[in-house]
């Protein structure tokens, strides 16, 4: 039994969204550590095109209606957040399924 998760909840949700992002990795065709790790630098600028489109809605937001501003800055801070944890999940899920599933194991 761990403290910071006694009942196994996030490691089964862990193992959930791993499951599903091998399954998504191997119907996209990425069967290469090489396409994995590039499939990682593109999910980067991804993360980072679709924070710079959130932005720019939130500055025309705040300068247009800058009594809702606390609102708008702590819908924005959720959304970086959000995107962050979610790109470091995927890089994490990828990097786990380059070790596990396309790194053949050397065996002595």
């Amino acid at each position: 039994m761990k403290l910071n998760d006694p009942f196994g909840r996030l490691e089964s949700r862990h193992q959930i969204g791993y499951e599903s992002m091998r399954d998504t990795m191997h119907s996209s065709g990425i069967d290469t550590p090489q396409a994995a790790l590039d499939f990682i630098k593109q999910s980067k600028k991804r993360a980072l095109k679709f924070l710079g489109a959130g932005m720019v809605l939130v500055v025309p937001m705040i300068w247009l209606l800058p009594k809702a501003m606390p609102v708008t800055i702590s819908l924005a801070l959720f959304f970086v957040v959000w995107v962050v944890k979610s790109n470091i999940s995927a890089q994490r899920y990828i990097k786990r399924y380059i070790d596990e599933d396309l790194t053949p194991v050397n065996k002595h």
